[in-house]
């Protein structure tokens, strides 16, 4: 439950303050609360660029989403993608990193299809 009043929280304070959360899940309902208050939805700009909301979710997200979206977001917010996600970034160059997914991801336990060593 802090975590939704951290939620709250901040929608109270984005307008007062143009200062980006830190916090992945607060940082994401910031951004998407700064979209409507620019009379803007997820959707809305998922449609103008072709692509479906869920890859404009998942790029609001930070981690797994597509470097073009954020710049897109960013852009409407009058920011830039270093600022909305400065853990993708490295400090010293301002270039994006690489490798911004935890090592050793598999979808699966065991990285397999789910059936023995078959062809699903």
């Amino acid at each position: 439950m802090p975590e939704i009043s951290g939620i709250i929280l901040a929608m109270v304070n984005a307008h007062a303050t143009p200062e980006v959360p830190t916090n992945p899940t607060v940082r994401r309902a910031w951004i998407l609360y700064q979209l409507r208050i620019r009379g803007l939805s997820l959707r809305a700009v998922a449609k103008d660029e072709g692509v479906s909301h869920q890859a404009m979710s998942m790029a609001m997200s930070g981690g797994g989403g597509s470097s073009h979206l954020q710049e897109v977001a960013a852009r409407l917010l009058d920011l830039t993608p270093q600022q909305l996600w400065p853990e993708l970034y490295d400090e010293a160059t301002g270039r994006r990193l690489l490798n911004t997914r935890p090592p050793n991801r598999t979808t699966r336990r065991g990285g397999g299809n789910g059936k023995s060593e078959e062809a699903a």
